[in-house]
């Protein structure tokens, strides 16, 4: 199973306590569904409760959504679809976020176990009619409040290959290749990256890479030194360590990036790829 890398563009939702518009009744932010994350943007739905709301299915909203009291760039206005109820409104607002407009600022405030959310505005439905709009949440990371429902990163992260080269009765060293797409306009710093090589359901080999450093508006390719067992990968890779070959492998690994202050967010990767033995 493929699982993508999240990178941080996602996670720079966390946040700090919310503001809230003491002159309107506020609503919850109820969930944030990531529906695609691309190298360039983030697709959302983010799903409010509201007390109040024009009359209209589709709507238009005017003002702020904030993460850490930082409003992040979304445009002018957003789409909203609002579904009335015995207990009030169903809205949800369509975002579309610039990775690359994302402020630096937002990384001192991000807090790795939950995402905090503030909307701030006005709705405007039927025949101009508008209503304000005020609703604050805290989305946990790792529960349904915080999901993905679509694409969600395969062109940030990747596995272009383990190679094997020196082998001796004992052990085989080699180096594996990841690469990291960093979309934003600043650089990430990666404190530690731990990794394992696999085939099928054997781990071959494994490391550590410490003090990295990701450079924004490009990919960047790291190199993982690897050692196996001579037996070990002879027997998972077989005729392909006799003969030289190439075999279907995966990179498991973690992330653990710097954010806030002197915390560390872990993004985990499975990424597919292969295995090859030169000789």
């Amino acid at each position: 199973m493929r699982r993508v890398f999240l990178t941080l563009p996602l996670l720079l939702l966390l946040s700090l306590p919310s503001r809230a518009d003491e002159r309107a009744p506020c609503g919850t932010v109820d969930a944030l569904e990531i529906t695609s994350l691309s190298r360039t943007k983030l697709t959302a739905f983010l799903r409010t409760s509201l007390s109040d709301a024009p009359g209209g299915g589709k709507q238009t909203f005017a003002g702020e959504v904030a993460v850490a009291n930082t409003p992040l760039p979304l445009g002018p206005s957003l789409t909203a679809m609002v579904q009335p109820g015995p207990g009030g409104n169903s809205v949800v607002f369509l975002v579309d976020l610039d990775l690359a407009k994302i402020p630096q600022a937002l990384l001192a405030r991000l807090h790795p176990a939950a995402l905090d959310v503030t909307v701030r505005g006005s709705l405007a439905g039927e025949g101009g009619a508008k209503a304000p709009v005020c609703a604050a949440g805290v989305l946990r990371i790792g529960t349904p409040d915080l999901r993905a429902s679509g694409p969600t990163g395969a062109a940030l992260a990747g596995f272009s290959g383990a190679r094997f080269t020196g082998m001796t009765l004992t052990e085989v060293q080699g180096v594996a290749t990841a690469t990291f797409f960093n979309p934003l306009s600043f650089t990430l710093d990666v404190k530690d990256l731990v990794y394992s090589v696999w085939v099928g359901d054997r781990r071959i080999a494994e490391g550590e890479r410490h003090g990295l450093r990701l450079h924004p508006g490009r990919e960047n390719a790291v190199d993982l030194p690897i050692s196996a067992s001579s037996a070990d990968l002879l027997s998972a890779l077989g005729s392909a360590v006799a003969g030289g070959g190439r075999v279907a492998g995966r990179l498991v690994a973690r992330v653990s990036v710097r954010v806030g202050r002197d915390q560390i967010l872990t993004v985990p990767l499975d990424l597919p790829g292969s295995v090859e033995v030169m000789r």
